[in-house]
């Protein structure tokens, strides 16, 4: 499974872009970055995703949507279909975000030639994404929003993706099904506050599971942490490390 870093920033990151994760340059995890410009210099085409997996719908993990949707349908003739995935909600989300950046003419003529499919997930919800048998996990990070995280297996290795989170069960649920898991650590202080991880956080989760790979990304600064895999823009990794 090859892991492609198009943004690892936390919302106002002074030094990253924002959240966007490409597996296999088929599937993005988020798509907060600027993907018209990141996915060509990370050399990928812009036709070539065939699904997005939003986590949740703030600006960080969403706009760079806008621009990809409109981009790949005005610069490709025979663009493929392209499916998103995420919380209740998300059709009527990118309806609005689409109509914001674009107006509603060009949002329906996108939609229709992209002929864009809206899958909207629950936590516990079983799922195929480009061929990958995937689910879905409740994060706890605002609760003015529906938030997910995501256990997907290809390759033969199981990938998690917390997408923002704070410390819940679900978290734990998600940490205990992956091989591999890309976590936020927005704080590098020694605890997490609300909404998101810290680093004390994310060394207590490594703690109680030793068998998880963890590659940490959302960073609010430019700390490390021992025994993890610190993400940077465009850093691409082969799973399993």
């Amino acid at each position: 499974m090859e892991v492609t870093f198009l943004g690892t920033g936390a919302a106002f990151s002074p030094h990253a872009y924002n959240a966007a994760i490409l597996i296999d340059r088929t599937i993005l995890l988020d798509a907060g970055a600027p993907l018209t410009v990141h996915l060509p210099k990370a050399g990928v085409a812009l036709d070539e995703p065939r699904a997005v997996m939003l986590s949740h719908f703030h600006a960080d993990h969403t706009f760079g949507l806008a621009w990809l949707i409109l981009g790949r349908v005005l610069h490709h003739e025979d663009t493929p279909p392209l499916t998103v995935f995420g919380p209740a909600g998300c059709s009527a989300y990118l309806e609005q975000l689409l109509d914001f950046a674009w107006g509603e003419e060009m949002r329906r003529y996108s939609w229709d030639r992209l002929k864009l499919t809206v899958h909207e997930l629950s936590g516990g919800d079983a799922f195929r994404v480009d061929g990958s048998p995937a689910r879905a996990y409740r994060m706890r990070h605002t609760s003015r929003l529906n938030c997910l995280g995501f256990v997907m297996e290809r390759d033969g290795v199981r990938l998690g993706y917390s997408g923002d989170a704070e410390m819940s069960a679900e978290l734990e649920a998600l940490v205990a099904a992956s091989d591999h898991v890309i976590t936020e650590m927005t704080y590098d202080e020694e605890a997490g506050g609300s909404m998101h991880l810290g680093r004390k956080d994310v060394e207590g989760m490594m703690q109680r599971h030793p068998s998880t790979r963890f590659i940490i990304t959302h960073r609010g600064s430019n700390g490390s942490l021992n025994g993890a895999v610190i993400a940077r823009d465009f850093l691409t990794l082969q799973l399993p490390l």
